[in-house]
């Protein structure tokens, strides 16, 4: 098994699950027999380019997305990985008083600006158990980098993720997002912080995500949803 295929197919299973697609039915999707497809997903059989663009069609992402590294680097290993930015995305959902995480996993670099949004998940090594899952596209500014990206089970509800670059934290953004809320099906935006490495989940993160008296003076007084610098000690 080649490191690449066995990515592939670790990365081919994380976006089946994600759109709650079973093997039989990504396999009845590119005509292959379900022991075929998983085979694919185990890195057992090598997979021709052709197949490889058929398989990214059927779960809506670019050929390059299903190649890069979406889970953490495994140590043991020497051989250098494809690799994609994944950053650590972290909003406070004040109705069920936790901090919820997510996953994004974008090109690296200018090259390839295709985005994937692995929305509110248990933890970072399992993103195929999202809540929900996005796919759209990044555009990167100097100090601001904006992603827009569609629910892929509900073609309605859009995301839209403005962040700012900090410059005192350069690994570190802090921003909105802004969507249709599934439970209210109202328009929602919230507070969020785009981390390029998992940040600790503590009382001092959540205290950063929460809408301070400040916030709420600048809303009040502009009549909009004004997000300043948010200051995170780490």
């Amino acid at each position: 098994m080649s490191e690449l295929g066995v990515r592939i197919g670790e990365n081919i299973r994380i976006y089946r699950r994600a759109n709650r697609m079973t093997l039989s039915e990504l396999a009845e999707r590119i005509n292959k027999s379900k022991a075929t497809v998983g085979k694919y997903e185990q890195g057992a059989i090598a997979l021709d380019m052709d197949t490889l663009y058929e398989i990214a069609a059927a779960l809506g992402v670019s050929p390059f997305q299903l190649m890069v590294s979406l889970l953490p680097e495994k140590k043991e290993q020497g051989t250098p990985r494809l690799q994609g930015e994944r950053r650590y995305l972290y909003l406070y959902d004040g109705r069920a008083s936790r901090i919820l995480r997510s996953l994004l996993v974008s090109g690296k670099g200018e090259a390839d600006d295709a985005v994937t949004l692995f929305y509110d998940i248990p933890s970072f090594t399992e993103p195929q158990r999202c809540r929900a899952l996005y796919y759209g596209h990044r555009q990167k500014h100097d100090f601001v980098t904006n992603y827009i990206l569609e629910n892929q089970s509900n073609g309605v509800e859009h995301a839209f993720l403005c962040v700012m670059r900090s410059l005192d934290r350069p690994s570190e953004s802090t921003g909105l997002i802004s969507g249709i809320s599934s439970r209210m099906l109202l328009p929602v935006s919230a507070k969020c912080i785009l981390s390029e490495n998992v940040l600790p989940e503590n009382d001092e993160l959540t205290e950063s995500l929460l809408l301070t008296k400040e916030d709420i003076r600048l809303t009040r007084r502009c009549n909009m949803f004004i997000v300043e610098q948010i200051s995170w000690l780490g």
